[in-house]
């Protein structure tokens, strides 16, 4: 999709993060935006951020639950006629080993990180196919799940998931004016690094960015660049989308695992 401008966009998880990034990015290429969120909070201050760089709809939004992904396409409709990307980005962390995850753990973290895509895609996608303009789904994984990582539980299940689940999703809509994309990212700054501290503790997120900043580099990314560069994909219609070179050496590191095992188990061929 290379013209946005004048389209209506939807970001999940739209409060915060890479979602609230990412709606600042839909608003500045002149689309409208409606953004979810299940944080009543996050959406007023995240509406006041946004209401000056163009027409941003704030719905509450609890996207395990099908009857409010419903209520609020419905909303967006009523505001904004059509919707034509839908920015499945809402999830929450968790890690831990999966012999000793509980199963409401397990089960809250799948309804939402994979629940919510699946709710997502359900509801907008006929929706999309009605108004016949095309449109672009974006689903947002993590590294976490296309490179499994010891301890990342049942957050890089759920995020392999999701992954896998976009590229079917691609495939499935070929034809339809509707493509798919999947946002891997690596460490972006948001606040699932600093869910220990209130939202208005300025100085605490600050240090804990300095903290990781120490720590990881070039690899931690700023939440902006993510938008950008998600936006960017759209517009080029990119099935991956990486925020981080290291990927590549993530990806060949997994890659020479299973390489190594068909080379063994059949040698020659």
């Amino acid at each position: 999709m290379e013209n946005v401008e004048g389209k209506t966009a939807f970001v999940t998880g739209g409060a915060s993060g890479i979602g609230l990034s990412m709606a600042k990015a839909f608003l500045r290429a002149g689309m409208k935006v409606a953004i979810g969120d299940l944080r009543k909070d996050r959406l007023e201050q995240a509406e006041v951020t946004l209401k000056s760089l163009g027409d941003v709809l704030p719905i509450e939004l609890d996207v395990a639950d099908r009857g409010s992904m419903e209520k609020a396409a419905d909303e967006i409709e009523a505001a904004f006629q059509k919707v034509h990307i839908v920015f499945n980005n809402a999830g929450i962390g968790a890690g831990g080993k999966l012999h000793e995850v509980t199963p409401e753990a397990w089960k809250r973290v799948l309804d939402i990180n994979l629940g919510g895509v699946f709710n997502g895609v359900q509801v907008f996608v006929p929706r999309i196919k009605r108004h016949g303009e095309g449109g672009h789904i974006v689903n947002t994984a993590s590294m976490t799940g296309l490179v499994p990582i010891p301890g990342s539980g049942q957050y890089g299940v759920s995020k392999a998931a999701v992954g896998v689940f976009s590229e079917i999703l691609r495939e499935d809509l070929a034809g339809e004016g509707i493509s798919v994309s999947v946002l891997a990212p690596w460490i972006v700054f948001t606040p699932i690094f600093h869910g220990d501290l209130a939202d208005g503790d300025r100085e605490g997120i600050a240090k804990r960015k300095e903290q990781m900043a120490a720590n990881l580099g070039d690899s931690l990314t700023d939440p902006d660049v993510v938008g950008e560069m998600v936006l960017d994909a759209i517009r080029r219609d990119e099935l991956y989308i990486f925020n981080d070179p290291v990927s590549r050496r993530m990806f060949e590191q997994r890659i020479g695992r299973i390489y190594e095992a068909l080379d063994r188990q059949f040698p020659g061929k």
